[in-house]
């Protein structure tokens, strides 16, 4: 990906005189103000990035924890059926 040229890197490459640069000046003014928006929307932006992944690593840590605890609960479940079951319920095998 290329490199974002700010405006003043423009204004440098473009070698503009102090004639354009006075023509162009609310223009310039105004770019130099959304890059800052831009900048401070970024940053936001990644933040918000960073906070939702810590989130979404809780989350899947929890949902971890909770099938493991579904899976320890249903093999318990299954042998207390084993034992309070009737006996013709069960299937034996000779």
């Amino acid at each position: 990906m290329k490199p974002v040229k700010t405006i003043d890197d423009l204004i440098r490459e473009k070698d503009l005189t102090a004639e354009e640069l006075e023509r162009h000046r609310e223009l310039i003014e105004e770019c130099r103000a959304r890059e800052a928006q831009l900048k401070e929307y970024s940053r936001a932006t990644r933040e918000s990035m960073a906070k939702m992944t810590q989130e979404l690593d809780k989350l899947s840590r929890t949902a971890e924890e909770l099938w493991q605890e579904a899976q320890r609960l249903s093999r318990r479940v299954n042998g207390i059926y084993l034992h309070v079951a009737p006996v013709p319920a069960r299937k034996v095998y000779h």
